[in-house]
Parts: structure tokens; sequence; C-alpha cells
């Protein structure tokens, strides 16, 4: 990390002064010298404590394990500069941390959001392998990311990054339940760009089961493939054509179609 008193550190906190004074919510992009840089401020969000209890809640039904709401509590982004380091380490694509005070985590700029670059390449093979071989390297080292979504992805000059780490989903359950997570959030982010193709999206999953074969993860997934299809079988017949057809109920089917279809080979 850079000292305060270096002239880049220097340059970007007189950028960063005023912008506080705006209390920003979202991170802001910073420019110095043609270079690209991204500053995330500390925040506090409503509600969190009840979203914690849901999460954990949800987990806890989904992976049959006691999943304790206050180890789901946001970081911060302390803990999300700990975190890019560690990830760095282990040779993780993730931006560098260049400077952290209590107020502010400054980062190197990692490219434009996979998910406008998917907006404007709907179902486009090679940027949806990347985005699955990210995850495999991520899970293949060991490691975990609490927020998969592709929303959470940049891409420059090819290469996947990662982004926004402050959820502590995998010190609040053990590693193959954060990963088997990890994986549920990717492909579920990922169904609106599959435009219904069940194919493209199950070969996708089976390469992340091939590509990072862990038994532990596999029967993670096989017990969420359970409790899916026995939803299925219980609710849809309750639902009226309307509520069949809504948007979230055909997401949720498409993606137990994808999960059965891949783990049944």
């Amino acid at each position: 990390m850079l000292t305060e008193n270096h002239p880049l550190a220097k340059a970007l906190i007189a950028q960063i002064a005023p912008l506080q004074q705006q209390n920003p919510v979202r991170p802001k992009l910073l420019h110095y010298e043609g270079v690209d840089y991204v500053v995330k401020f500390a925040r506090k969000e409503a509600g969190r404590t009840w979203r914690e209890i849901c999460s954990a809640l949800f987990g806890s039904l989904l992976f049959k394990i006691w999943i304790n709401p206050k180890h789901l509590r946001l970081g911060g982004i302390s803990y999300e500069a700990q975190r890019l380091i560690e990830l760095k380490q282990h040779n993780i694509a993730v931006p560098d941390v260049l400077l952290l005070t209590p107020d502010y985590l400054v980062m190197t700029h990692t490219g434009q959001s996979v998910q406008s670059r998917l907006n404007q390449e709907p179902k486009n093979p090679t940027l949806l392998h990347s985005i699955v071989e990210s995850l495999v390297e991520l899970h293949t080292r060991g490691q975990w990311h609490g927020g998969a979504q592709v929303r959470n992805l940049t891409i420059q000059e090819q290469k996947i990054y990662r982004i926004d780490f402050e959820e502590n989903t995998g010190n609040a359950m053990p590693l193959h339940i954060a990963q088997a997570y990890d994986v549920l959030l990717c492909f579920n982010s990922l169904l609106h760009y599959l435009h219904d193709d069940l194919k493209t999206g199950s070969d996708l999953l089976k390469h992340y089961l091939l590509s990072a074969p862990n038994p532990l993860v596999i029967h993670a997934l096989q017990q969420v493939n359970r409790h899916l299809h026995r939803l299925q079988r219980l609710l849809l017949p309750l639902m009226s054509r309307k509520m069949r057809n809504g948007k979230d109920v055909r997401r949720t089917v498409f993606f137990a179609q994808i999960l059965q279809q891949a783990l049944s080979n």
C-alpha cells in the first residue's frame, strides 16, 4: 500500500476530500495522469440485521447446517482490504489495495463491468466460459467470494477480476458450503443472459463440476437440487397459471432444470 506522503496518494486524497462531503454510497472513479482508480467509502446499511437473519435461515434450510446471523455481518472496508490482499497472495485476479483509511478504501481500477459487457454481447460463449473459469480458479485455490454474482466481476484485457468482498460468508460456514453458495449466486445471476438456453446453462455448470471436482461441494449442490425438486413437485401444482408464469418462478424452475441436468451426468 502507498503511504499518505506518496505523490500518488496525495493526488488521490485531494480528489477524495470533496467527494466525502457528498456522503457517497457507491464507489467512485478517480483519474490521475491517465490512470483510473476506484474509491469505496465506509457505509452503514439500514435493515442489514434483518437481511442477515433471513440469509442465515435460508442457508441453514438449504444446506442443513446452522449459520449464525452475526457471522454474516458485513466486514466493512478494512475487512475487504484484508481479503483483497490475501486473495492477491493466492494469485486471484482482484484489485490492488493502494490506500486504506477508516473512511475509505482506494483500489486499482480493473476494467468494465462484466454485467454491462454481457448486456452488450448477450450469450457471448467466450465470456460465459471465462466467468465460470474464474469461479473454478477461485475454488481450486481453496478460496471463496461470498458475492459471486456477475455484477461483482469486471473484465480488463480479456481477464476476469473479482470485486466486492465485504460479505463474511466464508467465515460463517464451512468452506465447501461457501463455495456451493458461490456456485448458486454465480449461476443464478447468469440466468438472464442464457435466454432459456438449458443446454448452455447445464454445459457451463458441468464444466465447473468437472474442473473443480470437490465431492463436498457436489453433495451440497445435490441437497439444493433435492430441495428445488421437492418445492416444484409440491408448490407448482398449487399455483395459478399467472403465478407459474411470473419472472421469479420461471427463473427458479429454469435454474432447477440446469442444476438437475448438470448433476445427472
